[in-house]
């Protein structure tokens, strides 16, 4: 498979230098989100009242996000207050309950891998992916791989060098709603930053728990992780309340209503071990996907070298209008047409009775073959060696899924 290197972007150093580079790549988005929503929803002063306490809780236990912030606002050529205070707010009175997120544990997945898949249903947006790792004398940062909006520095789903994996979405109307803290887009962000296993997600969400910091306003949020160790986990958070529902190393979903009972079906029908294209299967299939979807990720998280060789897999637009493209932890960069919304605008322009089958199936066959020349190269010659392997070859990967839309 044959395809032209595109351009790659790193969100890799300071939190000026990754601010700067994610705003410069998405500005016009940034500006345009940021002006609409001033108009829609918030005057200036009234935003940045209702987002004081956000922006506090912002600055004391995640500094360095201001410092991004800030740097991305400066290079999106707007306001750095106003932008940390949308972050804040944006999401607030958007929710929607069809998000499903659903694992398959290593004995039960190819090459012994721990599967992790999230489908994302949100407002529509421009969507995006990426690997990010940030340095800073502040705090200690698990580099990670993630998705969310273009014009947005949280997190809707991602997989961190650890091998941790993590999802939220809507839950039940909360009885006792608080609108004052943080939403799950930042928590997720902190767990994929700082936690490595299901145990430490736990943990961390207790901790953000007790410190009332969450805020999930009229709605509970739902949790799952998966770690390394093949481990799952699902939580039910509310804003007086935060319950682990379930523990196991074996297949589970994020609900139990009809769309978990048609994975769990599915999963448990398959004679052979699951694959990543078979829970992306599942992700474009009826019950699960839904009017609203947005987005999705598949993460692949194998038993060595998840720091390099663990893999998401990311559709940037509804599922069964896109293709999902690999993406290495261990790249020392994103492509840009991954970061800037190119493959969701293309996404949106496709045919509808396109099909990604084919595209896919050599994104598969290329992306086992990059992963075993990186190992070989670790090997040999050692780990940068293996990164620019997993570099080059997620650039490849990146132009032919996007040349297989344009065609």
């Amino acid at each position: 498979m044959e395809a032209e290197s595109t351009q790659i972007i790193r969100l890799e150093g300071s939190p000026t230098e990754i601010g700067a580079a994610f705003g410069s790549v998405n500005a016009e988005d940034i500006q345009r989100e940021i002006d609409g929503y001033l108009r829609r929803d918030h005057s200036r002063d009234n935003l940045l009242k209702s987002t004081e306490e956000y922006r506090r809780i912002v600055g004391r236990i995640a500094p360095d996000w201001v410092e991004e912030a800030s740097a991305l606002a400066g290079a999106a050529a707007v306001d750095p207050e106003i932008y940390l205070a949308y972050q804040g707010a944006k999401y607030r009175g958007i929710n929607t309950p069809d998000c499903f997120t659903y694992f398959s544990p290593p004995r039960r997945s190819e090459s012994g891998m721990t599967i992790f898949h999230k489908n994302r249903d949100n407002r529509d947006r421009p969507q995006c992916a990426y690997v990010k790792e940030t340095r800073t004398s502040n705090r200690d940062l698990f580099r990670f791989a993630a998705t969310g909006d273009t014009s947005d520095i949280g997190t809707m789903m991602g997989l961190n060098e650890k091998g941790l994996a993590a999802a939220a979405d809507t839950g039940s109307s909360d009885p006792s709603p608080r609108f004052v803290g943080m939403m799950n887009p930042d928590l997720m962000r902190l767990v994929l930053e700082q936690a490595a296993t299901v145990a430490e997600a736990w943990e961390l969400l207790e901790d953000i728990h007790n410190q009332r910091i969450y805020a999930g306003a009229k709605v509970a949020t739902n949790w799952m992780f998966a770690d390394a160790a093949g481990q799952c986990i699902r939580v039910e958070q509310y804003s007086e309340s935060l319950a682990r529902t379930h523990d196991q190393s074996e297949f589970l979903t994020m609900r139990d209503d009809d769309r978990g009972q048609f994975v769990m079906a599915s999963l448990r029908g398959s004679v052979s071990p699951l694959s990543p294209s078979f829970l992306n299967r599942i992700s474009r299939s009826e019950p699960v996907l839904a009017k609203t979807n947005i987005s999705a990720m598949t993460a692949i998280i194998p038993g060595s070298h998840v720091d390099l060789f663990g893999c998401a897999q990311f559709a940037v637009y509804k599922t069964d209008r896109t293709v999902y493209v690999p993406l290495f932890l261990g790249a020392l960069g994103t492509p840009r047409d991954l970061l800037d919304g190119t493959f969701y605008r293309n996404s949106k322009d496709l045919a509808s009775d396109w099909s990604p089958d084919e595209i896919e199936d050599k994104l598969d066959i290329q992306r086992k073959l990059i992963e075993s020349s990186a190992r070989s190269a670790l090997q040999t010659s050692g780990t940068e060696a293996a990164r620019k392997i997993l570099t080059e070859g997620c650039a490849r990967m990146a132009a032919a899924a996007l040349n297989a839309l344009r065609d």
